[in-house]
């Protein structure tokens, strides 16, 4: 009875997770980029995983059998989730225009390797100490590398819908991908099942609902600021203190377009995309993309 109720919430984070992939990919049609694409594709992925998991779940336990659909899937599981550990850190880069460093890109490969080859150890071979120690430990760093990478750049996020999007899934991602390795870990140094199943299989139903329900909110909101933006009435550059390519620049920004966005239409680099949106910012008194919105239908004076 209990593994139909999971399966049950499994069912409603699958139909949030495709309407997420949906959302993501109007965002796309409406203004084609390969930002955006990348991230339509991206969450296809995730679907597709999802999915994946649900086979794998329903034949093993309530069919009872098949290990190499269960191998498979699981590996597929372990790439996918490994892959987050790298993507969580290129959208922040994407999202606030900067490149990546050499440090930042090695904590992102060596936190998904390590992901990945704690994942192959425990499917093949159980736990072996010395090496699933090591390679957990070498996880745990550059996963500390990260978060405190992303927690340190949330504040360069200027748009609040994907600030508060980016934190959301960066602490759902860092709270469940640890919480399920040390879960496996410890299930295979030990005779005794530290978590069964079906409750690892709730836990990632729930995890997908709430990443979808981030990705969906998102959607929602980024899509009405840019109806709102479509509906503003062009006003002359001249009634603003700003320049020409600094009002495209705002227009732009407005419609829901980021930096690295902007950049390409524009020929620019995604830092001189921020310095001109910063200066924007100074230049009529605000702090947000609403405020900025506002200025430009006349709902706001500017000071």
């Amino acid at each position: 009875m209990l593994d139909h109720v999971f399966l049950f919430v499994y069912i409603v984070s699958v139909g949030l997770t495709f309407a997420a992939s949906f959302l993501s990919l109007l965002y796309w049609l409406r203004n084609r980029n390969s930002g955006r694409l990348s991230t339509f594709l991206f969450i296809a992925y995730l679907a597709l995983l999802l999915l994946l998991a649900g086979v794998k779940f329903y034949w093993e336990e309530l069919l009872g059998g098949g290990r190499v659909i269960i191998v498979g899937t699981a590996f597929a599981e372990f790439i996918g989730y490994a892959l987050l550990l790298y993507y969580l850190p290129a959208t922040v880069n994407y999202v606030i225009g900067r490149a990546w460093t050499g440090i930042r890109l090695a904590a992102s490969l060596a936190a998904a390797t390590a992901y990945v080859s704690l994942g192959v150890v425990y499917l093949y071979t159980g736990f072996l100490r010395p090496l699933s120690l090591t390679a957990a430990l070498i996880y745990a760093l550059a996963l500390a590398i990260i978060l405190v990478d992303i927690a340190r750049s949330i504040p360069l996020i200027k748009q609040g819908s994907a600030r508060v999007t980016v934190l959301t899934v960066t602490l759902l991602t860092v709270v469940f991908l640890p919480l399920m390795m040390v879960g496996r870990i410890l299930e295979g140094s030990s005779e005794t099942m530290v978590m069964s199943q079906s409750l690892r299989f709730l836990m990632l139903s729930l995890y997908y609902f709430w990443m979808a329900f981030a990705g969906i909110v998102f959607y929602i909101r980024e899509m009405s600021s840019a109806e709102e933006a479509r509906g503003i009435e062009h006003t002359s550059s001249n009634e603003f203190p700003l320049t020409e390519r600094e009002m495209t620049i705002a227009e732009s920004l407005a419609q829901g377009l980021t930096y690295g966005e902007i950049a390409a239409e524009l020929k620019i680099s995604p830092n001189t995309a921020r310095n001109h949106v910063a200066n924007i910012y100074k230049k009529l008194s605000i702090r947000s993309k609403v405020e900025l919105i506002g200025v430009l239908r006349g709902e706001r004076n500017i000071r």
